[in-house]
Formats: C-alpha cells, structure tokens, sequence
C-alpha cells in the first residue's frame, strides 16, 4: 500500500512541487488513480499512466501564477496544447526517456504549453515518494 502526503490549496507551494521525482505517483484534485511521474525539469513535470494502450497525460507547471496579484501561487496541470500531438510522429511515449526529455524541453523554451481548455489549478495534491 503507498502512503501519500497530501497537500491543500495554500499549502501547495513551490517548495512542494520540486520536491517530486521522477519514479514518484502523484494524484491531484478528484483524480481517482494515480499517474507516474516520468520526467521533471526546471518549471514543468510529466506524469502518466496507461489505459488501454494509451497514454493519459499530464504536465504540472510548477512557476505558477498570481491570481487578481494576490498570493499564494496557484499552479495549474493539464495536457499540452498541440492539437495533432507533439512532434515525435504525434505519438506520446513516456516510456523513452529521449521523448520525454525533448517534451520537457519544448515546454520550458515555449514552444508547447499547457492547454488553456482543458488545464485546471491545483486544489489538491498527493504525492507518494518512490
């Protein structure tokens, strides 16, 4: 059985999302099952899972943004906006190491971003440490 840490609303920060590996399961707001998370960089996380032979996909951003320039932060997680997919022959493969880190690197120069349709913030987060 895995122990999770739960994190709520004020107290996702930072500090907490860096604090995630790779290799660790995450769940967050409503979700019932947990992802994997198979690759980390400076701003973003990925994690995923498989279901029936796809994969179901998410990526954290960890700068966040000030809601009405109050604090705290509020971070937000969801697929990316590529309506055909990503650039490896729009197939996702989290499994290999070489997609996952060109990914990364595509969301930390700009070039993709998280979906603003199907993206939503943080309420709440729970993390088991592998």
């Amino acid at each position: 059985m895995r122990k999770y840490v739960e994190y709520s609303d004020e107290k996702i920060t930072r500090e907490v999302l860096d604090s995630i590996k790779i290799g660790d399961y995450i769940r967050c707001n409503d979700w019932k099952r947990a992802m994997r998370v198979y690759g980390v960089s400076d701003n973003y996380f990925v994690v995923a899972r498989k279901a029936f032979g796809k994969w179901i996909y998410s990526v954290c951003d960890k700068k966040g943004y000030l809601p009405f320039d109050k604090e705290p932060r509020k971070f937000q997680i969801g697929p990316d906006n590529r309506i055909f997919g990503f650039l490896h022959d729009n197939s996702y493969e989290f499994d290999n190491t070489e997609f996952v880190n060109d990914y990364l690197k595509a969301f930390e120069s700009g070039q993709c971003e998280l979906s603003m349709r199907r993206s939503c913030t943080l309420h709440r987060l729970e993390v088991c440490h592998a």
